[in-house]
């Protein structure tokens, strides 16, 4: 009866692991930057219809802040990045299979207000008044590109003293929005989905162009799904809803 019980344990034992196993196989984990939050929940349904049994798990931050968690060992199937240079990082570091690197949407910087404002966006930010919200310039790719922007125009160092930092561009946003910052610099795509802030008009150009690439990590545990929400993202539906939401395609520019 002992034996019984101690096979019957053993079973129950490597049952559970097999099963611990087999959910782990079925979970996707995406890293997303986060101005894509709209974008992608907008893709999620469709991702769970075609796969029911696949749990999907998506964090959210800005990109160099998710790269340095990739190396961190956090686990992850698939980076969505708003920045190309961190995508490159994160291959050299053998942590995104290269071959799957693809790029899916380009963004622009834009000067918003929760108000009105009058005036050419050089003249507003060359002679500033109030505060101004911005990514942080040395760690978030959307102050990497507002400030490569702003300084080949040479407004950057008449800005000192007016800079309010966000760590990532959905926090530059919620400034601009609640009216803690008089004046935001932010992408095109979150000025499309935001109703309380009132475009100024378009950054002068001259900095890093704005694109948006995906990996699929080298040590995947679901490289299947990540391979089908790639697919989603960068077919038709998915650049349908890369327009819908204020980005452009790369191979179009529209």
């Amino acid at each position: 009866m002992k034996m019984i019980i101690a096979l019957a344990a053993a079973a129950m034992l490597l049952a559970g692991c097999s099963a611990s196993g087999a959910k782990e196989e079925e979970t996707l984990r995406i890293s997303a930057a986060a101005s894509l939050m709209d974008a992608i929940g907008e893709l999620e349904p469709a991702f769970r219809e075609s796969h029911p049994d696949t749990e999907l798990v998506i964090n959210y931050g800005s990109s160099t802040k998710l790269r340095a968690q990739i190396e961190q060992g956090a686990p992850f199937d698939l980076f969505l990045s708003a920045s190309h240079a961190d995508m490159e990082k994160a291959v050299e570091g053998g942590y995104i299979d290269t071959d799957t690197v693809v790029p899916f949407a380009e963004n622009r910087l834009v000067l918003v207000s929760a108000h009105t404002v009058d005036g050419e966006v050089t003249d507003l930010l060359g002679s500033p008044e109030g505060n101004i919200a911005v990514g942080q310039p040395d760690s978030v790719p959307l102050g990497i590109y507002t400030k490569e922007s702003l300084a080949a125009a040479g407004l950057w160092d008449g800005l000192d003293g007016h800079l309010v930092y966000g760590k990532d561009a959905r926090q530059v946003l919620t400034y601009a929005e609640s009216g803690n910052a008089d004046l935001g610099v932010i992408y095109q795509s979150d000025a499309a989905i935001s109703e309380d802030v009132e475009v100024v008009g378009e950054l002068p150009a001259g900095g890093t162009p704005i694109i948006y690439p995906a990996g699929i990590a080298e040590q995947a545990e679901n490289p299947a799904a990540a391979e089908a929400f790639l697919e989603l993202l960068t077919g038709d539906k998915g650049h349908q809803v890369i327009r819908d939401y204020g980005f452009a395609l790369p191979e179009d520019g529209k």
